[in-house]
């Protein structure tokens, strides 16, 4: 579970990380009420780091049982919850759309899956 999740994951991040770069419009009117031309501007400096964390899960897929690979996992884990926490956030203020909390729903099952992925990971004791 962990290889594939961290696959299927890191490569997801990539294509949005380059949507986000190439047309965060496209991206933007998923979530965003109105277009803005900050929105498009902070869309599109986000892509890298987008990028990045993708290609880290990439890397990190085939990482050996251990304190690490768990720590990766609960870390990744953490990042969807703040993720997901943001978006709920930005719905309440009106910032987002109702398509956030679908996103957002998303993110707290991946939040989980990389926890289990923690889990099947940690040392052994």
């Amino acid at each position: 579970m962990y290889a594939a999740l961290f696959s299927l994951t890191g490569v997801f991040l990539i294509a949005v990380g380059g949507v986000l770069f190439a047309a965060p419009e496209a991206y933007l009117s998923l979530y965003v009420p109105s277009d803005v031309a900050e929105a498009s501007f902070a869309a599109r400096r986000l892509a890298a780091p987008v990028c990045g964390l993708g290609g880290l899960l990439l890397l990190a897929r085939n990482l050996p049982t251990g304190a690490f690979a768990s720590r990766v996992a609960w870390l990744i884990s953490a990042v969807w919850l703040g993720v997901a926490a943001t978006g709920i956030f930005h719905f309440g203020t009106g910032a987002a759309t109702r398509a956030i909390l679908i996103a957002a729903a998303t993110e707290v099952i991946l939040a989980l899956l990389f926890g289990l992925a923690a889990l099947q990971k940690r040392p052994p004791r």
